[in-house]
């Protein structure tokens, strides 16, 4: 059987699991995945929790962002206080912060991206990290989670540029190819449509079709490691050309 045909019946079964629950069994399966760790954690499953702090490491270590704006976050930026913290808010889902997609827009700051940093020592890295600049302490990032992600900045980046076209934002996959593999495994929890989450609001809905044709650079970032604080699986051991055929169908999904 198939990689992709394993992770689909572990899917099934985890649905399963939860009709379960629904009918009164315990529930909470997930909980182990969300919030715990392995005994014996590997280097993918370390560098998938890292991605998952350089998205949003407030949520993954049950912390609140500071409210106040970051002090190195420059005044030509269109944001303020707690969303500052975030890694990517600076660095960029393509990893390349002023060298690619946030080189304009809301999100442009003029800071550069990480992508210098792509086989460094994480052990650096992690300096880098409690420096004067980002000034993420011990107390906010403990060093467990910091060198988790040291070793995401280190060695869980990937050229996203051979994926998705930087001036269209298409993404470079096989629609046709992605479909049956988008059907048996994303849509568990996304729906045929994309549209059984919605990440925005009632009025103003976002879907995962919104999400590929808007910002497919976030899209492969979480197909790759994982959505911070839900149980979305991270894909780290799946063929690029899986997740770009993945992505491309994903973007013929409705939008609205």
């Amino acid at each position: 059987m198939s990689k992709l045909g394993i992770i689909a019946m572990a899917l099934a079964a985890l649905w399963a699991t939860s009709a379960i629950a629904e009918e009164g069994e315990p529930a909470g399966y997930t909980d182990p995945w969300v919030k715990g760790e392995p005994a014996d954690p590997s280097d993918d499953w370390q560098i998938a929790f890292g991605g998952r702090l350089y998205s949003q490491w407030a949520v993954m270590l049950n912390q609140d962002l500071p409210a106040r704006t970051h002090p190195s976050y420059p005044a030509i930026g269109k944001k303020k206080g707690f969303v500052t913290w975030r890694c990517k808010e600076c660095h960029g889902w393509d990893y390349k912060g002023a060298g690619g997609h946030y080189a304009k827009g809301e999100h442009a700051t003029g800071i550069k991206g990480i992508r210098a940093m792509v086989g460094a020592d994480p052990a650096r890295v992690v300096e880098i990290i409690r420096d004067k600049t980002h000034q993420y302490t011990d107390k906010m990032i403990p060093d467990k989670a910091a060198h988790r992600l040291a070793l995401f900045v280190a060695r869980g980046q990937y050229d996203v540029d051979q994926v998705i076209d930087p001036v269209t934002a298409k993404i470079k996959g096989d629609p046709v190819k992605g479909k049956g593999p988008y059907q048996n495994l994303c849509a568990v929890c996304h729906g045929y449509d994309g549209k059984a989450q919605n990440f925005g609001s009632a009025k103003d809905p976002e879907y995962l079709g919104t999400i590929a044709a808007e910002d497919p650079w976030e899209l492969l970032h979480n197909a790759r490691h994982g959505h911070p604080g839900d149980a979305m699986p991270a894909n780290l051991w799946m063929d690029m050309t899986i997740i770009s055929n993945i992505g491309a169908y994903a973007q013929t999904l409705p939008v609205k």
